[in-house]
């Protein structure tokens, strides 16, 4: 329209111009209310029903809806380039005033809606209402102005709405700036806050094992003990047995490392951190999780076993936040099975590679009475346990820290006495 030649060009491209003002208007007012939520309806429906009949309009009349003609032209300078502008032309009063009043209307709409926003209150609220009435508003208003100026030849300049849609852009970038420096704010503080939650249902599973490894400390403890008392009567001899000594010197550094492994252990799952992916070896972290249950399993007569399918993979994962997994799943075995007879309390661990997906599957299986199928949808809700001393964490915090892994857990369907079944997956590294 800016190059046209002829003053029949320039209606004819002034005539489609009126396409892309009606969808930045329709546009428009469909998202203030969905950024507000606070739109008239009956405001929005009459905006759109106006300006739907100014472009019927203009598509039905001749050379366009804002002139019944236009003379001449003539040449203005913009930003260094020679465009044309209209120079004698005649406008349509009558449908021109209510081209006026149609967006006149659609401020009506903008304005109702940021202060409506603005009285609900909340920071939040009048923020959006700003924003919208000077990225929106302002703009809108501004180029109403000077356009019918325009079209009664007050002014002579070239025909545009580039003040609207800067300002217009100009909001959305902020808003969009704003909700991606929120949103990833949002996220770290989840990711700061599920490693809390971590680290206290770590403890809270330290806590319910800390019978069972303080047996399983009492093991080496006492047997380093003993064989000092040994080796004691052993000096005490003329001469004394250097190759016993030599052996027990050996018992006593075994059993020693022994300790210092499972204190360890113990340490690693105390430390609060965040899941850092890494190259690790699925076989050794279920070993650390069946060793660290073993001793609570055999006080209570359960039978654990654990199956590696050969050539499993190396996973990207974090050593430390899986094996809490296996805790949680493999503890919740073991209690699921107290009420079965003690030759039928077995927990199955088994670990294959899923070829097609190119994942590993870990399942842990137990033979206890199932999940009834009454609460079978909410086991993985966070607070949701059926268990008397039970946080209602572990199952919902084991599927997060599986998922920031990039992997899947779910359960079994429930089947009567088939007991439960769950499975994660994990990306192989």
């Amino acid at each position: 329209m800016m190059h046209a030649a002829t003053a029949a060009e320039y209606g004819a491209w002034l005539r489609w111009y009126h396409l892309p003002i009606f969808l930045g208007v329709f546009s428009q007012i469909l998202f203030v209310h969905a950024y507000l939520g606070t739109s008239t309806a009956w405001l929005m429906l009459a905006a759109i029903l106006a300006r739907s009949f100014v472009i019927i309009v203009n598509f039905s009349v001749y050379p366009n809806y804002n002139f019944a003609s236009i003379g001449s032209l003539r040449t203005v300078s913009l930003l260094g380039d020679q465009i044309s502008a209209i120079g004698a032309a005649v406008p349509r009063t009558t449908l021109q005033s209510f081209a006026v009043a149609s967006l006149l209307l659609l401020l009506a709409c903008i304005a109702d809606a940021a202060f409506r926003s603005w009285r609900k209150g909340g920071a939040d609220g009048r923020r959006k209402a700003i924003a919208v009435g000077l990225g929106i508003g302002l703009p809108t208003l501004c180029s109403v102005l000077y356009t019918q100026l325009l079209v009664f030849g007050v002014l002579h300049g070239p025909v545009s709405n580039i003040p609207w849609f800067l300002g217009t852009l100009s909001m959305m970038a902020y808003i969009s700036g704003r909700d991606f420096v929120l949103s990833r704010r949002a996220r770290l503080e989840v990711a700061e806050l599920r490693s809390q939650m971590a680290q206290i249902e770590r403890v809270s599973l330290l806590g319910q094992l800390a019978s069972a490894l303080a047996h399983e400390l009492s093991q080496p403890l006492s047997a380093i003990s003993m064989n000092v008392g040994v080796a004691r009567k052993h000096l005490k001899q003329a001469p004394p047995d250097l190759g016993e000594l030599n052996a027990i010197l050996d018992d006593i550094g075994a059993d020693k490392s022994r300790a210092v492994e499972i204190i360890s252990r113990m340490r690693e799952l105390f430390k609060q951190r965040r899941i850092e992916l890494t190259p690790i070896r699925i076989d050794e972290v279920v070993a650390n999780a069946v060793s660290l249950i073993a001793a609570e399993a055999n006080a209570r007569r359960v039978t654990v076993r654990w199956n590696i399918q050969p050539g499993v993979p190396p996973v990207s994962g974090d050593a430390v936040h899986l094996s809490q997994v296996l805790l949680n799943l493999l503890m919740n075995g073991i209690q699921a099975v107290q009420s079965c007879p003690i030759d039928a309390r077995l927990v199955v661990l088994s670990v294959h590679t899923d070829e097609a997906r190119g994942e590993v599957e870990v399942c842990v299986r137990d033979s206890g009475p199932g999940i009834p199928s009454l609460i079978d949808h909410r086991i993985f809700q966070p607070l949701f346990t059926t268990k008397a001393e039970g946080m209602g964490m572990g199952l919902a915090l084991s599927r997060s820290i599986i998922e920031a892994h990039g992997g899947r857990m779910w359960a079994d369907e429930p089947r009567e006495h088939e007991g439960a079944a769950f499975h994660f997956t994990l990306r192989r590294a």
